[in-house]
Order: structure tokens, then sequence, then C-alpha cells
């Protein structure tokens, strides 16, 4: 396939407002797409140029893509700098610039070429690594077109903004390959145990929808983890979950770990799935000490916790360890412990369709604990007295809350979903009227006043699974330090896009002045939801209603959380429906 090809789709899919369409746009692509290149096409469609997880990225910054295009347009980087200041992106600056013509016929690039050289750039290392980086985009750019230009430099830096989703690209490789995108789930399942879009596109094409069922769970590719639903009331958790007898977990303010052990060799997955396996050694060292497998992979969530006075540590405290440098230093300054609780795979077997009691006995009988690494802790009830009592019992000793499980015989972990089998309550629920919100920003207001220069107010909303979208729930603008105000433009500078992003559903009411893909989530603490006729979220067409949630204020980032792994429509309409009925 010829690059131009894709980046004409690109044009068009930058030019929708419509999901639908963007489906529509991705399936005739997909639909024409050899089995070697279906996979990279995947991953650029995605801004990325290879599976997520995996950590392989160009590494160029805007310096160094000013320079590329500078050597290959055979002008000098001030000129570029100066474009790219008055067009604010450096792909419409590389579109946009008069080029030299090439001496001679050049050869079209393919998508092929174009992936082999981002793969130059991003194994380039050590001394005059930034030169060679410069110097391959540069001949990439001197033998492309204008529209091929502006998008090989946006993947080099990260910027693609095309605001297509993984699931829309499912429901897309669904359309193609299945006739429909309503056959999407088979293929999200295997997206769910194997993190790789592109593995289920070369799958689905060489081997049809029965070796999409086949692909495995492999170690050092990470599995996308279950989640937890909420409740209003903690009674309500005994009928949620259904089974008679409960695990009651206690519930960390720490960061998600998915650690992957291979005899000696281990890594670490976060949350959204980055390698974090150099962020914490003694995490490392604890897992190749304690867990007594050979393989396997665990769930569980590191902590910083004091073992001469027995508390925890808040989240803040553990994540001044994200650091490049000092790793080691600031590891033995703030130590890591961690709580497993749970095992997905062990000696070559998965553990996803195992009862939640049998991967519970599992991991105890692989795991030698210490004070460094153990089981999380629980009890077992069917009780609510029992519930409630193990629930403040974690709040006196520094805990958020606790993690109910449930031990019926089809417990299973279900990556990536979100079901009724785990329900978190949190302190924060504990209020009659309060509820907390991981929100995704998707635009921002202009400041005015003291705000002047910065933005006033951001526009939050929740995620919609089934459709792909995101659905407004409040505008928000309290809450804020003016440190956090005054670094809200840096914060969501390369997420802003010059329209309405195609899955993000916003009534005119609530249109922001300043648009954002959908990429940065906050905790918001609001005081309860209502119906609204401004906001998207559960969007009901014939009243022309939503819901809202009222007096919104931020009380963190959370960085370490995916767009798609934030509060969901659902979650919010069960919240709503269930504060009405208990009035």
């Amino acid at each position: 396939m010829k690059f131009a090809t894709l980046a004409s789709c690109f044009e068009r899919l930058e030019a929708t407002s419509s999901r639908n369409d963007m489906i529509a746009i991705l399936a005739r692509l997909l639909a024409g797409t050899s089995p070697d290149e279906i996979g990279i096409v995947c991953y650029f469609v995605l801004g990325e140029i290879g599976p997520g997880y995996s950590g392989v990225t160009p590494g160029i910054g805007d310096r160094t893509a000013a320079a590329a295009i500078a050597l290959a347009a055979g002008v000098d980087l001030a000129s570029v700098e100066t474009a790219a200041r008055k067009l604010g992106d450096y792909g419409d600056v590389a579109a946009s610039l008069a080029w030299s013509a090439p001496e001679g016929p050049a050869e079209p690039l393919t998508v092929t070429d174009v992936h082999r050289g981002f793969m130059e750039i991003a194994q380039a290392s050590g001394p005059g690594s930034a030169d060679r980086k410069m110097r391959i985009l540069a001949a990439m750019l001197a033998a492309a077109t204008p529209t091929e230009r502006r998008y090989l430099v946006r993947l080099a830096t990260g910027k693609m903004r095309l605001g297509v989703g993984d699931m829309t690209l499912l429901d897309a490789l669904a359309e193609a390959f299945l006739g429909s995108k309503a056959e999407r789930p088979p293929l999200e399942h295997a997206y769910n145990i194997s993190s790789d879009i592109g593995l289920v596109a070369r799958t689905l094409l060489e081997e049809g929808l029965s070796g999409v069922l086949a692909i495995p769970v492999t170690l050092h590719r990470p599995i996308r983890p279950m989640l937890a639903q909420r409740v209003s009331r903690i009674s309500e958790i005994p009928e949620r979950i259904g089974s008679p007898v409960i695990a009651v977990e206690e519930k960390y303010d720490g960061e998600r770990i998915q650690a992957h052990k291979d005899g000696d060799d281990v890594t670490l997955f976060s949350r959204r799935l980055i390698d974090v396996t150099h962020q914490y050694p003694d995490i490392v060292r604890h897992v190749r000490r304690c867990v007594t497998a050979d393989t396997a992979i665990l769930d569980g969530e590191a902590v910083a916790f004091d073992h001469e006075i027995g508390t925890y540590h808040p989240f803040q405290t553990l994540m001044r360890r994200r650091r490049k440098h000092r790793v080691r230093e600031v590891a033995s300054e703030i130590p890591a412990t961690y709580r497993v609780f749970d095992l997905l795979y062990v000696n070559g077997e998965p553990y996803l369709h195992r009862s939640y009691p049998e991967r519970r006995a599992g991991l105890e009988a692989i795991l030698s604990p210490d004070e460094q690494i153990s089981p999380a802790d629980r009890i077992l009830t069917g009780d609510l007295d029992g519930i409630r009592s193990f629930y403040l019992s974690c709040i006196e000793r520094g805990l958020e809350g606790i993690v109910c499980k449930s031990c019926a015989d089809d417990s299973f972990y279900r990556a990536g979903a979100r079901e009724w089998q785990w329900i978190k309550w949190k302190s924060d629920y504990g209020t009659e009227l309060v509820d907390t919100l991981d929100l995704v920003v998707v635009g921002a207001n202009a400041g005015r006043g003291k705000r002047a220069g910065t933005y006033g107010s951001v526009l939050c909303a929740a995620y919609n699974h089934e459709e792909d979208i995101f659905q407004t729930v409040c505008s928000m603008g309290t809450g804020f330090s003016n440190a956090d105000l005054a670094d809200l433009p840096r914060r969501f500078a390369d997420v802003r896009v010059d329209r309405q992003p195609a899955r993000v559903m916003v009534t005119p009411q609530a249109a922001p002045d300043f648009w954002f893909a959908p990429a940065r989530v906050v905790e918001v603490l609001g005081l309860e939801i209502t119906e609204s006729p401004v906001h998207t979220c559960n969007w009901d067409p014939e009243r022309r209603r939503g819901l809202a949630l009222r007096f919104p204020r931020f009380v963190r980032w959370r960085d370490e959380k995916s767009p798609e792994a934030a509060t969901t429509t659902a979650e919010v309409v069960a919240m709503f429906r269930r504060r009405r009925e208990g009035g």
C-alpha cells in the first residue's frame, strides 16, 4: 500500500465528525490491506508504530522535527519555527512549505517503507542518535507529498489526533471482515488478552475468526485489567454481587501493576499497559525472590507502605518514583510494597476462566509472602456487618476502602471489563450526597479576568463503552490552585485540536472555546447527579435530556488512567438512579 493512500484516509478521518463514517472509512481501508501491512496500518491509525505496551516510539520532539523539515525542504530552521508558531502544528508546516524539487524520479513511499524508517528512528541510540533520527525523518519527508509530510511528522512526534479509539478500530475490523460491527465482541476479547490490535487484525485477515479465538495469553504481553463497579450505598453490595460468600479485600491508593515472571525475567506493566519495569527495581526483586512458579502473571498494586509505623502513604508519594534518573536512589527513599490480588497465568496455563476462589488459592500456592510482597489482605463473609467492619478497619489503617469480589463458580477474570463481579467502596462514597468520578477532559473555555491567558474551565465527559464515545457530564472551573490553572495550557498543548472530535458528543450549549482529543483523565468531586438539557451523558433524544454532575470540583489528575478507563456513562446512570430511588 502506498503511504499516500493511507494519508488520504487520514485526511478523511480528520474531516468527519461522525463515528459511523469513521468506521466506514476504516473498514474500506482495512478490507484492501495486505496481511503484511494491516497490523502496521492499525498502529498508524492509533498514532503508534507498534503495540502500545512495547514502548517502541520514534522519540522525536518538536525541535528535531523542525530540523528534519528544514533539512528536507532546504530552508532555514528559523523559518520552520516561525511557521509553526503561526500554524500551531509541525505537520501542517511540513505540508505547507514550498519544497525544492527532488533530483530524479522518486519512488512513492509505501506503508512498509515508512514503518521501517520509524523503526530505525526508534532503535537509534547513543552519541549522535538525535542527528540520525533527524536525518532518517528528513529523508522520508523529502520523498513525500505534502499530505504525506503532514502525517509523517505527526506520527514522528506522537501527535496524530485522528480521534480514532481502539473500539472504533475494532468495529471497523468487524465491519470489514465479519460483516457488521455487531460482531466486535470476540475481537475485543482477543484484544483484551493480547493488548495488540495489530496482532488481532493480522490474525483475522490470515486465519479468520477461528484464529482470533485461539490467540493465547502470552508472557510479557499485558492483559487489559478487569475493573470494578461502584454502588451508592454499601448495603447494595451483597445483592449486586449475588454470591453467598463475598471476598472483601483491601483497596489501595497505589499504582496498579501487572507482573509477568518468566524465570528471572520480570516485566511490570502499569494500568495503562506501559512498561514500568525500570521504575520498580524493588518489586522486580520481590517477584523473582518470592514467586515460586517458573512462569506467572500477577495482578496487584504497588503501594508506599511505612513498615515501621504500619501505615500507607498516599498515591502522590508513590508517584515521586515516576522518573528516568536516580531511580534506585528514590526507590530506597520510597520503597514499594507489592500487594497481589489476582493470578492470571501460571506455568503455561491461563487462569482467566477459573473462578476467583481458584485463582486466589493458586496465588497463595505460588507466593512465599513477606512484608514486601504478599496477597491482598481480605476476609470472606456473606454478612453486611462483616463488610462494614472490614471497611472501617481499612479506613483506620489509611487505606482507600475495600473491593468486594464474587466467589461464585462463574467469578472469572474478565479482561478489560467493568462488571458486578467486583465492586469498590471508598471513603469518598460514604457521604450521602458526594460522588467522585474519573472524567475525560474534552475541551476548555478561555479564562477571563484573573484567569486571562489560561483556561477558565474544562469540559469533562464520561466514557460510553458500547458506542466508544465520550459524553459530557460537567464543565469544571473550581478546585484548581493557581499553579494548576497556569499549567493547563501546557498540559493540553499536545491534544488540542481544531474541531470537535468525532468521538465526543456535546450539545451546542456546552460547546467549549477549545477542543481536546480525549486523552487526559481528571478526578472530580461533585454534589449530585441530575438531569440536564446541556450535557449528553445518557442522552435521551426524545426528551433532549442527559445527566450532569452538579458543583464539580477538581481533585487530582489521573495520569495513570487511559480515557477508556474513565467512569462510564453506565456508572453515572446507575448512580443517578440509585440516588433517586433512595430519596
